[in-house]
């Protein structure tokens, strides 16, 4: 168990919500492509590549979010270890200790899923290890992978909802679920955006990925309505500030909803000459930002 007797934090959105955003999208895309391999076969080999591409690319932009977070990158290790009688130890009753070690492990495996990415596509010729990236361990390491890139897509929104500030708190156990629905979301999102731009438009991949991303969004927007339940006199942060008004107009409006109808009806009045795939994804990416950067700034309100 956490130890629930965390203190209370000033968190800079630019830092820590973004580091919650990053890992969630990598996760996320980690996650798809992961299945992609387990289940999908060579239709969704595509999936696989670009999602573990992503995953690995994406998620080396966070050990820089939490140094800068710090404001003295030479205590990176605090973020390992804690020291008692003048001895580093692990702490495990850390919920920051317990997640930065769940990125390592993640990050680990999200590095040997995009070696066999190379491997396969032939961008490392005669690599040693080669034999290492293919058939059975791949698919061992994408299970564990994706454990792992399940607890840090979740763990963040738990991480809020055991400080001690009231809008995180009153809205136990739901951030956590919630963050690992959006990272669903926006890992898809990422996938999409990077299928265009090769020019992948296979019609049964892309409803696939589609139809996922679409699920996730539904669910996600189950959970904020549960939230704000649960939130209730709490809930004045997202109602009357101008983090507020980013939640309700750019979260829900364009971040779920608009994606949703695009999912629905392909275009939407005004957006005729969009790509409506491309359009919803970019607006589920932002939307995934603005849903951690208003939570994270709303509840220290």
């Amino acid at each position: 168990m956490f130890n629930l007797e965390t203190h209370i934090p000033h968190w800079e959105w630019y830092y820590i919500a973004m580091y919650f955003y990053i890992g969630g999208v990598s996760a996320g895309a980690y996650v798809i492509a992961s299945l992609a391999e387990l289940f999908g076969g060579e239709k969704q080999r595509d999936v696989t590549r670009i999602g573990f591409t992503v995953a690995f690319w994406v998620i080396l932009a966070t050990p820089i979010l939490l140094t800068a977070d710090l404001g003295r990158p030479e205590r990176f290790w605090h973020l390992f270890f804690s020291i008692k009688d003048n001895a580093p130890y692990i702490n495990w009753q850390s919920p920051l200790s317990v997640g930065s070690w769940a990125l390592i492990v993640y990050g680990g495996f999200a590095m040997l899923s995009y070696l066999d990415v190379l491997v396969s596509e032939g961008r490392l010729k005669g690599a040693p290890f080669a034999k290492s990236y293919t058939r059975i361990p791949r698919k061992v390491y994408a299970v564990i992978g994706s454990a792992a890139g399940f607890f840090v897509a979740g763990y963040t929104g738990v991480i809020l909802n055991i400080t001690a500030r009231p809008l995180w708190e009153a809205t136990d156990p739901l951030l956590g679920s919630l963050f690992l629905v959006s990272g669903a979301s926006t890992g898809a999102a990422a996938i999409a955006l990077v299928m265009i731009r090769q020019k992948i438009t296979s019609n049964e991949v892309f409803d696939r990925l589609q139809s996922f991303d679409r699920i996730a969004m539904v669910f996600e927007l189950a959970l904020i309505v549960l939230m704000v339940i649960l939130a209730e006199r709490y809930l004045a942060p997202l109602l009357l500030t101008w983090y507020g008004f980013l939640f309700w107009v750019g979260t829900v409006g364009l971040g779920i909803l608009v994606p949703l109808g695009l999912h629905r009806y392909g275009r939407l009045p005004g957006f005729a000459s969009a790509n409506p795939v491309r359009l919803s994804a970019v607006l589920v990416l932002i939307g995934g930002a603005l849903l951690r950067i208003c939570l994270v700034q709303a509840g220290q309100m």
